[in-house]
């Protein structure tokens, strides 16, 4: 099968397709962008590892892993003569060089999941950042996946349109920042570097999935959920609170019962919930015990470090090991996270009118 080639302005795509809430569906489809080549060797390219957490999800949600390689075309060139004879020898020549890769891409992952659909497509846009708003603003795709390592060879995107799409993105968001035992790019088989520390793309036991009272707490269940099925991994469900508000307390207790109600068919699953003095402080070290962490998409600036993976804190041993995996619920869902929240929780009848579920609830 061929690989379509699309090209954007920035516009947002719409489908009638597209599911509009969290619930699984068989349209659910996540986007997974890839840089062009001017900014990763894609012979070198862990593509199994890259793609491990959305197929998981997919597979979860009896949904579809869409892999665009995005490539980036002079301003002179008019995106109209995408796909036409007009389009210049040296912009044919970049395009289809990106279809290959993304046909090699996909039929490399094709056995990964054999339940899931794996399709490919290459955009062309002028603006990388505009490719993205059309893609993730609109109604065509569920969910937009980003990963990337620490190391400076290994920094898929800029740090500016992670921040750009957590507050933009229409549809789900999940962004993985890699942990030092995690490597995206494969070793050169020529290269004598010690790489027993390095983790196969399979290697996964222990996750922790930080529980608390924002918007995002059932997506980043479902997604504890998904992992933990696919690879047979333990969940700790830990929820932290420095408040002992009669209120807080009760709100605190809900996003915990809401936990294990979502994860309630899996084997090895641990939730507890304790005060803690420092909530942020403990929850960085507490990540660090595991091969995945979860949390809900950070608004406090230590926990925005580590996941782009700028500082490491005092606290933390020098080389994190552990994969940091953020979850954004979009904002247009959150009325049907509260009626799945309703039933499950209260077990009651489910009002033609529900509260935001943005009231009287914090991020971590």
């Amino acid at each position: 099968m061929s690989i379509p080639v699309q090209h954007h302005d920035g516009t947002p795509e719409t489908s009638s397709i597209a599911a509009q809430g969290p619930v699984s569906s068989p349209s659910y489809d996540i986007l997974v962008p890839l840089p062009d080549a001017k900014t990763v060797d894609y012979d070198q390219l862990d593509i199994h590892r890259l793609l491990r957490t959305p197929l998981a999800i997919a597979d979860d949600r009896n949904g579809s892993v869409t892999i665009a390689s995005i490539v980036t075309a002079p301003s002179e060139v008019s995106l109209d003569t995408v796909g036409n004879a007009s389009l210049s020898e040296e912009m044919t020549r970049v395009i289809n060089l990106a279809r290959n890769r993304v046909a090699n891409i996909r039929d490399a992952v094709a056995d990964c999941r054999e339940n899931v659909p794996v399709s490919g497509l290459v955009i062309v846009g002028h603006v990388p950042d505009d490719v993205f708003a059309g893609c993730t603003t609109g109604e065509r795709y569920d969910a937009v996946f980003l990963a990337q390592g620490r190391g400076s060879g290994q920094r898929l995107w800029d740090e500016s349109l992670f921040n750009t799409i957590l507050e933009t993105a229409a549809c789900a968001v999940y962004l993985e920042t890699l942990g030092t035992k995690t490597n995206l790019l494969v070793a050169d088989p020529e290269d004598e570097t010690d790489r027993d520390e390095i983790s196969p793309p399979d290697d996964l036991s222990s996750i922790l999935l930080a529980v608390g009272t924002g918007p995002h707490s059932v997506l980043g269940a479902e997604t504890a959920r998904a992992l933990g099925s696919a690879y047979g991994a333990s969940i700790r469900g830990v929820h932290l609170f420095e408040s002992t508000d009669a209120e807080y307390l009760q709100q605190g207790r809900k996003a915990l019962n809401l936990t294990e109600y979502v994860l309630s068919d899996l084997p090895d699953v641990e939730c507890e919930s304790r005060e803690s003095d420092d909530v942020v402080a403990e929850l960085l070290q507490e990540i660090e015990k595991y091969d995945v962490a979860i949390l809900g998409a950070p608004t406090k600036q230590p926990l925005l470090q580590r996941l782009f993976g700028q500082s490491v804190p005092d606290e933390l041993e020098p080389q994190p090991t552990t994969s940091i995996l953020t979850v954004r619920q979009p904002s247009h869902a959150l009325d049907s996270v509260y009626y799945r929240w309703k039933r499950a929780i209260e077990r009651t009848s489910v009002s033609e009118e529900s509260p935001s579920l943005e009231e009287g609830f914090e991020h971590v």
